[in-house]
C-alpha cells in the first residue's frame, strides 16, 4: 500500500500537470455546482421565511377587520376581494365560522364556496388550541407549494371565527428551478471548458517540454560552436604562418599559376579567420562578455580615422570614398571599440557590394531627440525589399548573381544590430535593388548633465 501511494506521489511530482488536469475536470465543476446549490438553498430558505412572514402579516390584517365586519358578510367579502387584487400570491382565503361540530365558510376567495362546510384537521386543531398553525402544503392538483396559515379570530376576547389563508410559492419555486437548471448548465459548461483547458494544457505542456529540449539543443550547439571556434584558432593561425613562410622562401621561383594558387589559399584562410572571429563575437554578445561602457566620442575624429583605413580598399576597386564632415563638432555617447566595430562592418559591406560609383559617410544631429544619425551610403547592387526584412538575421545572405563570388558569414549585420541596440541606438536600411543602399545608425548624443 505504501509503495502504491509513493508511486502516485512520485508520478504527481514528476507530472504536476496531470494533477492540475484532474482538478480542472472533477473539482472545479463540483465546486461550481456546490456553490450554486448552496446559494439556491439559502435563497429558498430566506424566500420561505419572507412568505411565511407575509402570510402571518396578512392573517393579522384580515383578523382585525374580520372581527369588526363578521356580522356584515357582504362588506367583509368586498374587503377580501380587494385584498386579493393587490396580493396575487394569495391562493386561498376563507373566513370560517364554527356551527355545532362543523366549520362553515362565511366568506371565501370564491363566492361559490360560501356556506360550504370544510373538513380540515388544521381548523379543528387551531380552534381547540387557540393558536396559529403554519405549514407547507401542496395545492390539490399538486402543481405548486403553499404556505398555509390557520388562525383564530377574536372579538372582545371571545373566539368567534377562523381564518384559513394560503400563499403560493410558485414564483419562488420557478426561480429556484431556473437557478438549479442554470447551475447544472454552468457545471456542464465548466466541465467542457475544463476539458478544453486540459487539452490545451496538455498541448502546452508538450510545447514546454519541446521548448526546453530545443533550448538544451541550442545551448549544446552554442557550446560546440564556441569550443570549435576556439580550437580552430590555433590551427588556422599555424596554417597562415606556414603559408607566409613558404611563400617567402620560394619567392621568385613561383610560377604565375603557383602564385595564383597561393593567393587562393590565402583568401580561403582569411575567410576562415573572419568566420571564426564572427562566431566568437556572436558568442561574446550572447554571453554578455562584451564591454559596452560608453564614453564621450568625437564623431569627426573617429570617422576620419576609419575613412583613412578604408581608402586603400576603395581605390583598389576604383571607388570614391569620402566623408561629409560635420560642423560644428559632434560628440556621441558610445563605447569606442564597439563604435569602430559597427562602422567597420558597414564600410566593409558597402565597399564589398559596390562595383562602381562611391561610398559616402555623412552625419545629422537631432537636438530634440538627442540623437546623432550616421549614414553609410553606396551606389552598389542594392538589396531587394524581401531581403531587407531578413537582413539583420543570423547567417542571412541574399542569394543572387551579383553576390555569387562574394564571401561572407551572414553574421556581420546581426552583430552590428546587436551592438547598436546595446548602446541605446537603432539601425535601419533603405535600399533600391540595382541603385544602392543607405544604412542609418542612430546613437545618443553625449550630454554634459
Amino acid at each position: 500500500m505504501n509503495k502504491f501511494f509513493s508511486r502516485i506521489f512520485e508520478f504527481i511530482r514528476t507530472y504536476p500537470g496531470v494533477f492540475y488536469s484532474i482538478f480542472l475536470i472533477i473539482f472545479l465543476p463540483l465546486l461550481l455546482f456546490w456553490n450554486t446549490f448552496f446559494i439556491v438553498s439559502k435563497f429558498e430558505k430566506i424566500s420561505n421565511e419572507i412568505l411565511q412572514t407575509k402570510a402571518l402579516f396578512l392573517e393579522n390584517t384580515i383578523s382585525i377587520f374580520a372581527s369588526e365586519l363578521l356580522d356584515q358578510p357582504n362588506l367583509l367579502q368586498e374587503k377580501i376581494e380587494k385584498l386579493l387584487q393587490v396580493n396575487p400570491e394569495v391562493k386561498y382565503l376563507r373566513i370560517v365560522k364554527k356551527e355545532g361540530e362543523d366549520f362553515k365558510i362565511l366568506n371565501s376567495f370564491k363566492r361559490e364556496e360560501i356556506g360550504a362546510v370544510l373538513d380540515d384537521p388544521a381548523l379543528v386543531f387551531s380552534w381547540s388550541q387557540n393558536q396559529n398553525i403554519a405549514s407547507l402544503i401542496f395545492s390539490p392538483d399538486k402543481s405548486e407549494r403553499l404556505w398555509k396559515i390557520v388562525s383564530p379570530v377574536f372579538r372582545n376576547g371571545e373566539k368567534v371565527a377562523l381564518i384559513s389563508l394560503s400563499l403560493s410559492l410558485k414564483k419562488t419555486d420557478q426561480l429556484i428551478e431556473q437557478s438549479v437548471f442554470n447551475a447544472f448548465f454552468i457545471t456542464i459548461l465548466g466541465t467542457l471548458v475544463s476539458l478544453f483547458l486540459v487539452f490545451q494544457h496538455t498541448t502546452l505542456f508538450g510545447y514546454v517540454i519541446l521548448s526546453q529540449k530545443l533550448k538544451e539543443i541550442d545551448r549544446a550547439k552554442d557550446e560546440f560552436l564556441r569550443m570549435a571556434t576556439h580550437e580552430l584558432q590555433s590551427p588556422i593561425a599555424n596554417i597562415r604562418g606556414y603559408l607566409a613562410e613558404l611563400k617567402e622562401r620560394l619567392g621568385e621561383r613561383l610560377s604565375p599559376q603557383e602564385k595564383e594558387d597561393f593567393e587562393k589559399v590565402e583568401i580561403s584562410s582569411r575567410n576562415l579567420v573572419n568566420l571564426i572571429e564572427d562566431l566568437l563575437e556572436v558568442s561574446r554578445i550572447e554571453e554578455g562578455r562584451l564591454d559596452f561602457t560608453p564614453t564621450k566620442l568625437n564623431l569627426e575624429k573617429e570617422l576620419s580615422q576609419l575613412i583613412l583605413e578604408f581608402e586603400r580598399r576603395a581605390k583598389e576597386k576604383n571607388l570614391e570614398l569620402y566623408f561629409e564632415r560635420p560642423s560644428p563638432e559632434i560628440f556621441i555617447k558610445a563605447n569606442p571599440f564597439r563604435f569602430r566595430e559597427i562602422m567597420t562592418n558597414l564600410l566593409e559591406n558597402a565597399i564589398k557590394y559596390t562595383f562602381k560609383g562611391f561610398v559616402k559617410v555623412a552625419t545629422k544631429v537631432d537636438q530634440i531627440k538627442k540623437k546623432c544619425y550616421i549614414f553609410v551610403i553606396d551606389t552598389g547592387i542594392g538589396i531587394s525589399a524581401q531581403a531587407q526584412k531578413k537582413l539583420f538575421q543570423k547567417f542571412f545572405r541574399e542569394k543572387k548573381r551579383e553576390t555569387a563570388g562574394i564571401h561572407g558569414t551572414g553574421l556581420g549585420l546581426w552583430i552590428t544590430k546587436e551592438i547598436v541596440e546595446k548602446m541605446g541606438g537603432e539601425i535601419f536600411v533603405e535600399s533600391i535593388e540595382g541603385q544602392g543602399s543607405k544604412f542609418i545608425v542612430s546613437l545618443p548624443l553625449f550630454s554634459q548633465r
